[in-house]
């Protein structure tokens, strides 16, 4: 018998030779059961809560002093951990300290740390949308390899100036993880600084997130390389080949069988519901299993989760359920523990004896490169320089991330505790400092300042055309419907169709974007919904080759549909979103409906869209689910050109539609006649756009587009003819912003009513009009460019 086996008898614990130590339970029986002489602190679990209550205690009361400052939380949680640590509590109060966090504490912390790491990194990566790695652009690139050749210039140097100043062996493993680990960007970091200033939903933001995704998956291909060629180097080709195989088995268990099995349950859970409690703690476990696997076979304990995060479906059932329920327990309780237990590790007054030449470089120097290896690129690619300054501080900012890193290798590379202290303060400073300078040069109302162009004009001819159409009920996805058959989607311009039904929330219940390509039952409750899905499928089955066609619902207040609507269209990178107006016409042009609230949504959506917007006005007399089926032998389609962009983006769509042979398009181009009292008007940029299309024959020498011009003096006469083409046309095409001092709309200008339509758009949707006739009113993407807009003013000039 092995003479260390131990019995357990009430409160000792005895060996098999006879001696014995005294057992502290973790529990405690209560501060009035206690012996004489006995300190209720042994007590491990005991004393885990006065620590927890202390850190959560002094935290929020640093928080609530920096509260002006708007600082992110961690900053609060790391310098509690400093005044509880041997910084400032440790020195005047050592008995204290002692008693409250005594070394065996530390594992106890440590693990709890970890842990809670582990389902950080998982759900950043649930939270995470790998459509972002499809959408990276020749900026993302440029920035990212930017960023790589500056970690290693930099690395290099640092190298350098440890060999010639300071030539100890011990020095090279800091200072290579103290030179990756500051100029490396981290994209949980950067994700979650985005939503500590609320702008991970702004183009801003996407354009860090996909920069700093990109530089993120470059570093652990970099990082893991280096790591197997050292395997290969001090052991043998042979475990480290083995070390790659089983570390790449893993990558490919979890993201094509786990994967699947994610599917699986969202098919099995109903639109609209949460998924069940039992599905979630089974995603937990394996969690846990992901991260030891992954540990055993040579990858980071925390990179497994991530890939098992990255491969939830995003967006609800499952990803916003496991949000939901992990959410808080760990951003609340785990994390804030890892940023407290690095401060309670750093020691302020050992600060001096970790600063080194080639630390000092990197902190300085080095952080300098980074912000120019952002800076410049992301200007030379037009971002506007406040915003490039934004993207650049940051892509440099550092978080919980990078104080796990330095808390994970203490006992590895650290060589004092000096160095681990110059590497918390640095995190704390860049975390502190970072934040209020983003506020002060990031115009946070500018939400899509339009880095990049997204409407019909500016688009190639031959790609696919991205439309979202936005519904409240059956007849507006009825009428969106009939408007892109008129876009006529074929091989050379196929068509993405994504329908929105718009839902207003009601009761408590919680706001919802619901996908409904995931294969999910359908639910009772979601019935009202299957009509609007089947009018878009039915649009795909009619043009299986040339359409693709995805269909949402957005439950949300109507205060907030807007926002669902923008980011919709932000995400898929849509060129037109089409919005049905907010007045609604019977069958005999008897005006039925007038919702002052879908009027403001559609004012919401025009002042803050991301792409093009379009707010279809239906008029016609066929209604109903057999409209669908009418489809007659000819379109006769129009185009009221007056002049400005939004002319242009309408002129430019009807130019596609006309590509069909059953479509007729007359342009019809007002010009100003000799009685207008105007001696000359000019606009260089539709002369240019117009005599373009003359010259190249798209319009004169096109059967099916006709050319025409109409001298009009003031508003008055542009009514007049408006009102005698209102039924010789189908569908009619106008731009909803003019010039002010427009001779074409003088008149209607000052009467107009709607003015989210234009004046020519209001004149339509007027009383006065009693036609069968559909009209698109159209708004080119505001490119919020102070040079743009500059030039914009430009381009039109009136005189006297």
């Amino acid at each position: 018998m092995n003479n260390e086996t131990t019995i357990l008898d009430d409160d000792f614990k005895y060996k098999m030779d006879g001696s014995c130590w005294k057992f502290v339970p973790p529990y405690s029986e209560g501060i009035w059961n206690l012996e004489p002489g006995e300190n209720i602190l042994k007590h491990s679990l005991l004393l885990l809560y006065v620590q927890l209550t202390l850190i959560f205690i002094l935290t929020s009361i640093i928080q609530f002093l920096l509260r002006r400052f708007q600082l992110p939380r961690l900053v609060s949680e790391t310098l509690a951990g400093f005044i509880l640590g041997p910084s400032v509590m440790g020195y005047f109060l050592p008995n204290v300290s002692n008693a409250l966090f005594p070394p065996q504490s530390e594992k106890i912390f440590y693990s709890l740390t970890i842990f809670g790491y582990i389902f950080f990194m998982f759900l950043i990566g649930v939270k995470m949308d790998l459509s972002l790695i499809t959408k990276l652009g020749k900026r993302e690139w440029c920035i990212s390899l930017s960023l790589m050749f500056n970690l290693l210039l930099v690395g290099m140097i640092c190298q350098t100036i440890s060999q010639i100043l300071e030539p100890q062996e011990y020095l090279d493993d800091w200072i290579d993880l103290f030179t990756a680990t500051t100029m490396l960007t981290s994209f949980p970091v950067v994700a979650c600084f985005l939503m500590h200033l609320k702008i991970i939903n702004s183009e801003l933001g996407h354009f860090a997130l996909s920069t700093a995704l990109l530089c993120d998956l470059q570093s652990v291909v970099v990082v893991n390389s280096y790591n197997y060629m050292d395997i290969i180097t001090n052991a043998s080709i042979r475990v480290g080949i083995k070390a790659m195989a089983l570390s790449l088995s893993l990558i490919v268990f979890v993201t094509i069988v786990l994967r699947r099995l994610m599917f699986w349950i969202i098919r099995r859970t109903p639109e609209g519901k949460p998924v069940k409690s039992s599905y979630t703690i089974f995603i937990v476990c394996l969690v846990i299993v992901v991260a030891v696997v992954g540990e055993t076979v040579g990858i980071q304990y925390f990179y497994g989760p991530f890939i098992f995060g990255l491969t939830v479906p995003t967006g609800p059932p499952l990803a916003s359920t496991l949000v939901e329920k992990l959410d808080t327990i760990v951003t609340g309780l785990f994390l804030p523990l890892m940023a407290t237990f690095c401060g309670l590790k750093a020691n302020l007054r050992d600060l001096s004896k970790g600063l080194s030449y080639p630390v000092v470089f990197g902190m300085t120097i080095g952080v300098f490169f980074k912000l120019i290896a952002v800076y410049l690129p992301a200007v030379w690619f037009n971002t506007h320089s406040t915003d490039a300054a934004a993207l650049s501080l940051i892509l440099t900012v550092k978080g919980i991330v990078e104080l796990g890193t330095f808390g994970t290798n203490f006992n590895k590379q650290v060589r004092n505790t000096g160095e681990f202290t110059v590497a918390v303060v640095l995190i704390l400073i860049l975390a502190s400092i970072i934040p209020i300078i983003v506020r002060k040069l990031h115009d946070f109302s500018n939400t899509y300042p339009g880095y990049q162009q997204r409407n019909i004009l500016h688009g190639a001819s031959n790609d696919d055309l991205r439309i979202l159409v936005c519904t409240h009920r059956q007849d507006d996805a009825l009428a969106g419907i009939r408007l892109l058959e008129i876009s006529h989607p074929m091989k050379e311009s196929p068509l993405s169709v994504y329908g929105l039904y718009l839902e207003p929330l009601t009761g408590g219940s919680t706001p919802l974007l619901i996908n409904h390509q995931l294969g999910q039952k359908y639910s009772k409750s979601g019935a009202h919904r299957q009509p609007i899905i089947h009018v878009f499928r039915y649009f795909k089955a009619e043009h299986p080759k040339f359409v693709q066609v995805q269909v949402f619902s957005a439950i949300s207040p109507p205060k907030l549909m807007h926002e669902d609507i923008c980011w919709l269209a932000f995400d898929k990178s849509i060129s037109l979103i089409i919005l049905p107006c907010h007045r609604k016409w019977n069958a005999k042009g008897e005006l039925i409906s007038d919702s002052q609230v879908l009027r403001n949504l559609n004012s919401k959506v025009l002042r803050k869209a991301p792409s093009s917007v379009g707010i279809l006005i239906d008029r016609s007399r066929i209604h109903g689910p057999s409209s669908i089926f009418v489809a007659p032998f000819v379109y006769r389609l129009a185009v009221l050109y007056m002049g400005g962009e939004d002319d242009m983006e309408a002129l430019a769509y009807a130019r596609r539609m006309a590509r069909s042979s059953r479509v007729h398009l007359t342009v019809i181009h007002f010009t100003l006649s000799k009685e207008s009292g105007y001696a000359r008007w000019t606009n260089t940029i539709d002369d240019e756009f117009l005599n373009g299309l003359k010259k190249n024959d798209e319009i004169l020498g096109n059967l099916n587009i006709i050319y025409k011009e109409e001298a009009v003096k003031d508003g008055s006469d542009t009514a007049m003819i408006i009102r005698s083409m209102e039924e010789k046309y189908d569908l009619v095409l106008v731009g909803r912003r003019h010039r002010s001092d427009s001779p074409f709309t003088l008149g209607l200008s000052e009467w107009c009513d709607l003015p989210e339509l234009g004046p020519i758009g209001d004149l339509f949707a007027s009383s006065d009009i009693t036609a069968s006739i559909s009209i698109l009113v159209i708004q080119q993407q505001i490119i919020r460019d102070e040079q743009n807009e500059a030039l914009g003013d430009q381009s039109f000039k009136f005189s006297k």
